[in-house]
């Protein structure tokens, strides 16, 4: 489940700073950003919620026009060369500290994709480390080690309390840049026994980020979902006898988590089978048709 960004650290912008050239476009853009999400949240408490909206709202708008300037035009073929502003809302709740950048759907309406630079990823991912469950060795999530992650696309790109959960790694020929692909279910609770239904690209081209979420049909791996089965019936065999166990007053060994166990069982197995099956040269194909668009 997706925590809800309350405490981020947004003065880590200053600290990458000292650190990394930063441009007196982004510069300007994170110290009016910081600045307007501490005016918002110390004024909430205290003021009605049609005036925060309102507030909000405007906050979001002149952000977003300085970072479709840093932004600038967006040449993805088969997209529109405009996007909105990322960021959902100022204020520290459900939807707050997404991704700086402009995101953009596909003219068709089945991609999505954010659009940034390699200096707001690195600043975001500083101060998002806590959130992305990744205690930093340098100040922040390596960039490559983000690609790779659930957890980073689901802090940068979901602005509700749906989760990406990885599956599995496509592999993708990054050319002069990185890129890396993964398959991903968004879920609320545990999304095993179930096949992932999308994929999550990342590319970073210069100083040009792009990360794209498409959805796309994996196949079904019956030997996952045999075993799942089976080790489910175990486990809830295994939960009625501690529960008979307690109430007989026998003292019973410690709690574990076995939806969580079970499902991570089932997405290691089905990326260990994924690549004997028919549908994967499908899946890689797809997963570099989105690379691949980032010239």
């Amino acid at each position: 489940m997706r925590r809800i960004a309350v405490g981020l650290a947004w003065i880590g912008a200053l600290a990458f700073a000292t650190s990394h050239a930063m441009d007196a476009a982004t510069a300007s853009y994170t110290t009016a950003r910081d600045r307007a999400i501490a005016e918002l949240n110390d004024a909430a408490p205290h003021m009605p919620d049609a005036e925060l909206v309102r507030r909000d709202h405007a906050s979001l708008q002149k952000l977003g026009s300085m970072m479709e300037g840093i932004v600038g035009p967006i040449h993805l073929e088969g997209f529109p060369t405009k996007g909105e502003y990322n960021l959902d809302t100022l204020l520290k709740e459900m939807g707050f500290g997404m991704l700086d950048g402009m995101s953009v759907k596909s003219d068709d309406g089945q991609i999505l994709a954010v659009v940034t630079t390699e200096s707001l990823l690195r600043i975001w991912l500083a101060q998002n480390s806590e959130d992305l469950q990744h205690p930093p060795k340098s100040g922040s999530m390596d960039v490559v080690d983000a690609f790779v992650s659930g957890e980073f696309y689901t802090s940068a790109m979901s602005d509700s309390d749906i989760a990406y959960n990885k599956y599995a790694e496509l592999p993708v020929d990054q050319g002069a840049g990185i890129a890396r692909a993964i398959l991903f279910k968004p879920y609320q609770d545990y999304p095993a026994p179930y096949a992932p239904t999308g994929v999550l690209v990342a590319v970073m081209r210069g100083n040009r980020v792009v990360l794209f979420r498409k959805a796309l049909v994996a196949p079904d791996i019956p030997e996952c979902s045999a075993a799942y089965a089976r080790d489910s019936k175990k486990a809830r065999e295994q939960d009625a006898a501690d529960r008979g166990a307690v109430a007989a007053g026998r003292v019973v060994g410690p709690s574990v988590d076995r939806d969580e166990t079970l499902s991570n069982a089932f997405i290691h197995c089905y990326a260990l089978r994924l690549p004997r099956t028919a549908s994967y040269p499908a899946l890689v194909r797809e997963a570099q048709a989105l690379v691949d668009l980032v010239k």
